[in-house]
């Protein structure tokens, strides 16, 4: 059983995670499939490097109220849910690195979710726990947003998708997740292998 609605519709996404995860959300820019992303209307720049999957604004302006939600999607149709890093943090790493640091981690521990775009994957931990952790890491390879003024896509924004869902399959209901420590010896393994 999956805690997703059925359909792709962004509004429906964004109740759920509101309400299953208790993850406030806001809505990000659209994709359009001939005319790209919302954010380049009246801009010199010629390309986005998210499309359809980065916050309106540099500041993430969360709605919790679901009516509101429904109503700010509506208006948007196949615009971004974007998350801000306050009920998790995430670790965001290149692909390769990160599908190997899953399976090194799950043969110890619970899974940890995992979103994806084209290139990265972030991982998402207990919030508060991943800067101190990961400190000793290359900046270049892992990334660390936590707090406020960060954020993370989440489906169905363009181009992103769960590996690992943050529900338990099965029931539907939200898993723990788990301390960023947990990722430490993966990582480090991963890093050294995928090179």
């Amino acid at each position: 059983m999956s805690a997703l609605p059925p359909t792709r519709d962004a509004a429906d996404y964004a109740c759920t995670y509101a309400a299953v995860l208790g993850w406030p959300v806001a809505r990000g820019h659209r994709y359009r499939p001939r005319s790209g992303c919302t954010c380049l209307d009246g801009s010199t720049a010629e390309i986005c490097p998210t499309p359809g999957a980065h916050p309106i604004d540099s500041s993430v302006v969360v709605v919790s109220s679901p009516d509101r939600l429904q109503a700010e999607f509506a208006a948007a149709p196949g615009a971004g849910v974007i998350a801000p890093t306050l009920q998790f943090d995430a670790v965001v790493l290149p692909r390769p690195v990160a599908m190997f640091a899953l399976v090194l981690a799950e043969r110890e521990g619970p899974p940890v979710p995992c979103v994806n775009d084209r290139h990265r994957s972030a991982l998402l931990v207990a919030p508060g726990t991943a800067r101190a952790v990961l400190s000793t890491f290359s900046r270049t390879v892992v990334k660390v947003r936590s707090g406020p003024d960060q954020w993370v896509a989440l489906p169905p924004s363009h181009g992103t998708r769960w590996d690992t869902p943050p529900w338990d399959e099965m029931t539907g209901e939200p898993v723990t997740l788990p301390d960023a420590a947990a990722l430490s010896q993966p990582l480090t393994l991963a890093i050294k292998g995928v090179r």
